[in-house]
């Protein structure tokens, strides 16, 4: 087996975490982009913008001086996130550094971006920070939800790759994934490490292909092989975009929103679009799965914690976010989530499992062919989502 200990056998401690995954975790039965569909309404009910944008906040951040002092560390925090999205020890080990305050974690994401959006705006002052991806970040920006970072507060934020400090402007980044593809390499005879190739691969080994179903990744994907941006306006690559998915269509075994490797790992498949961290944990349960990240470049997702402006305790919410960017205790949220980070100086705290597999280890010179996923508008989201069901009824 991959990544195993220098005496055999990797060791249970040292396993990918078997969990609900960050994707799954979404329950987005819509699929993606069209999750954020409805929004322009919404926000013009908040008073927000509704003309969209680049998907990259302008960095606006407030200057206090330097780190929370710890007497002005006090309040009962309310995270809206994921279930168990955070270290297992994590609020424990904050709580008893600040004896003044502690941290809960709300369930937020679970039934689309809107209506987390709108949960805080409907309960404006009961949440402190919220986890969000670019769509929710800029749209809850632009309802004037958002906190500006106070930068000089959290001092740990500097330890994050640059990479995704100069994209995810609205808070401190916390983790990432990529959208690549992986092969059985016992079930094919070719070694592919383009895009181009996989389309062809597909063809060759019709019904052998599974694609994961989530919009912004597919197109995102058939952009990148035809050597465009995964956030392009442009009509007419667009059209090349959906050309080139309803090539892909027909030889495609299954587009699938749980257990993604499931037919990689079992076989029945020979090829997969998926996240770097399904790959990663499918590798430990067959080692000819090999990951591709393509050569012409991948669709990423990021996210990270957002401070809400309506918080009383924003003092404290820095210094969670600091807390958090502590290389043990980020460790401690990177084993037990078991996906790509954000930080490089943290891989002395990792499992062998995640920091030696090359899907999701810190590597430079692959950041240089990740596009991140940016908020694109409700225009184009919603053009974006009526090609997707329009692929998807194919």
């Amino acid at each position: 087996m991959a990544n195993s200990d220098e005496g055999g056998e990797m060791t249970h401690d040292d396993r990918m975490p078997s969990r609900l995954t960050r994707r799954q975790a979404l329950a987005r039965g819509t699929g993606g982009l069209l999750a954020v569909s409805a929004l322009p309404t919404f926000l013009a009910a908040c008073g927000g913008s509704s003309d969209g944008g680049t998907g990259t906040a302008t960095s606006a951040s407030t200057t206090s001086g330097g780190p929370t002092p710890a007497d002005q560390v006090t309040g009962d925090l309310v995270l809206l996130g994921y279930p168990d999205w955070y270290g297992p020890n994590e609020f424990k080990d904050f709580h008893q550094k600040y004896p003044n305050a502690t941290v809960k974690n709300t369930a937020s994401g679970l039934s689309g971006q809107a209506q987390q959006i709108a949960q805080i705006t409907q309960n404006k002052g009961s949440y402190d920070l919220t986890l969000a991806g670019p769509n929710v970040a800029e749209q809850s920006k632009l309802a004037g939800l958002l906190a500006p970072l106070d930068a000089s507060a959290v001092p740990n934020v500097e330890r994050v790759g640059q990479p995704f400090r100069d994209f995810y402007t609205w808070g401190i980044p916390t983790d990432y994934g990529k959208v690549g593809y992986a092969y059985r390499k016992d079930l094919i005879s070719e070694r592919p490490t383009t895009w181009k190739e996989f389309w062809d691969l597909a063809a060759k080994y019709k019904g052998k292909t599974t694609l994961i179903k989530y919009d912004s990744d597919i197109q995102g994907s058939a952009l990148k092989s035809l050597g465009y941006s995964i956030n392009t306006k442009n009509e007419s690559e667009l059209e090349q975009m959906q050309k080139a998915l309803l090539q892909l269509k027909p030889n495609i075994k299954a587009i699938i929103d749980t257990d993604y490797s499931k037919a990689l790992v079992q076989g029945t498949a020979s090829m997969a679009v998926d996240y770097d961290y399904d790959i990663a944990l499918a590798q430990q349960k067959n080692d000819n799965i090999v990951w591709v990240q393509p050569e012409e470049g991948v669709a990423a997702y990021i996210e990270g914690w957002a401070g809400l402006k309506d918080s009383q305790h924003l003092p404290a919410v820095w210094a969670l976010m600091d807390f958090h960017l502590e290389p043990k205790n980020y460790a401690g949220f990177i084993n037990s989530v078991g996906c790509s980070y954000v930080m490089p100086d943290v891989e002395p705290f990792l499992k062998k499992s995640i920091a030696t597999n090359p899907v999701l280890k810190y590597d430079p010179d692959a950041l240089e062919k990740i596009e991140f996923e940016a908020y694109l508008g409700p225009e184009e989201t919603a053009k974006r989502g009526k090609l997707w069901e329009e692929f998807l009824a194919a």
